[in-house]
């Protein structure tokens, strides 16, 4: 990312985590003025809803300027590729200089021309290796999707986009388990992935957007782990069908079977383990998820009950433990347990690790006004403006 664009970043990170101060009453609005102050941050934000009217015209803008191009050029089917590419390069210098304003860098219209660049150029590698080379179309799905993977990582790192990291991600998988032993190399991306992100959540030298991609490969990873080793996916050969060669209809061995069984009941427990360890809610949220499939799939191999019943029980089970942990917080003593608390700090895991910014901040606090001792005097109400307060 351009140095300009993580400066952006950060600042926006501060004013957010500032707010939040402010909601629990940690620091007071002058200092959050002040905050704001300290780390200007100059980009136009408008809502979300705006974001994608935005990048919704922005899209049918450029879906319609190609279209016309196509139409008055007349291209043929095989040299169709040569408008692709002539836009994926147009798109892709317009992200350039939609980042680099900090009027244009978070409307939406960024990310709509990175994702049509894209798309041109995934488009115009197909088709050029279609009609032009002559290659049959999976060799041509596979080179699409290992560029893909690649254009989506380059994107990410270039854009700070965890929307291109996830589609990095996905490419990445899909192209794998399309080779013939896309089962073991999709445990070893996974946990590959899953140890990358990992590693990197926290990492200060990372932009915040850089950090949410390392969210997204955790999250990634752990997937497809799990859906590598799930009994249900080895035996009805779940991945295999993506393999080049047809998938095997052969029952797989029993000593397969049984580890992926093990593996299908141990991997979310270790998954739930390690964000009950690591504080991070999201990682939670993967365990809560897998131990669901994990249930769906015994109640594949094992009919105890309707898979209503076995879903409604799951959730009810599941509703009555967060009630129980929460009544055991509030009355813990101090309102804490092994550093879980059921205090609703901030809204997001971000807000949380916000906090960790605070002695940046500190010295802009602002000292506590003494009180002052005043006989009562009546003066009736007095109302303010628009937004004002009032008072009695």
């Amino acid at each position: 990312m351009r140095p300009g664009s993580v400066a952006w970043e950060r600042a926006r990170e501060v004013h957010e985590a500032a707010v939040g101060w402010l909601r629990v009453g940690a620091i007071d609005a002058a200092t959050e003025r002040a905050i704001r102050a300290a780390f200007p941050d100059p980009c136009t934000t408008p809502s979300l809803v705006w974001r994608a009217l935005t990048a919704g015209m922005v899209s049918a803008i450029v879906l319609c300027a190609f279209g016309g191009f196509v139409l008055a050029g007349r291209f043929s089917a095989s040299w169709l590729q040569v408008p692709l590419f002539f836009f994926a390069m147009a798109c892709l210098v317009a992200t350039e200089v939609l980042e680099a304003s900090p009027r244009f860098a978070r409307r939406g219209a960024a990310g709509a021309t990175s994702f049509w660049g894209v798309a041109f150029l995934l488009g115009g590698l197909g088709l050029f290796l279609l009609e032009s080379r002559g290659m049959t179309v999976g060799s041509v799905l596979d080179a699409m999707l290992l560029v893909g993977a690649l254009a989506g990582g380059a994107a990410s790192w270039r854009w700070g986009s965890p929307f291109f990291t996830a589609l990095s991600a996905v490419a990445l998988l899909a192209f794998l388990g399309r080779l013939p032993a896309g089962r073991g190399l999709w445990i070893l991306a996974g946990t590959a992935l899953t140890a990358l992100g990992a590693r990197h959540l926290d990492t200060p030298s990372w932009a915040p957007s850089h950090r949410r991609s390392a969210a997204i490969l955790v999250v990634a990873g752990l997937l497809a782990v799990y859906g590598a080793v799930n009994v249900f996916s080895v035996q009805e050969h779940g991945l295999e069908r993506f393999v080049r060669f047809g998938a095997t209809s052969d029952p797989a061995p029993w000593p397969l079977v049984a580890l992926s069984a093990l593996a299908t009941a141990i991997v979310p427990l270790v998954v739930l383990a390690w964000g009950a360890r690591s504080r991070r809610t999201f990682v939670l949220d993967i365990g809560i998820v897998l131990c669901v499939v994990s249930l769906v799939t015994l109640r594949h191999y094992v009919h105890w009950a309707p898979l209503w019943v076995v879903l409604a029980c799951s959730g009810a089970a599941l509703v009555l433990f967060v009630l129980a942990v929460e009544r055991a917080l509030r009355r813990a003593l101090g309102g804490v347990i092994a550093g879980f608390t059921a205090d609703p700090l901030f809204t997001d895991e971000r807000k949380q690790q916000a906090l960790q910014i605070v002695p940046v901040v500190a010295a802009f606090t602002a000292p506590a006004a003494a009180a002052e001792e005043k006989d009562f005097a009546s003066g009736g109400g007095r109302f303010g403006g628009g937004g004002a307060s009032e008072k009695f």
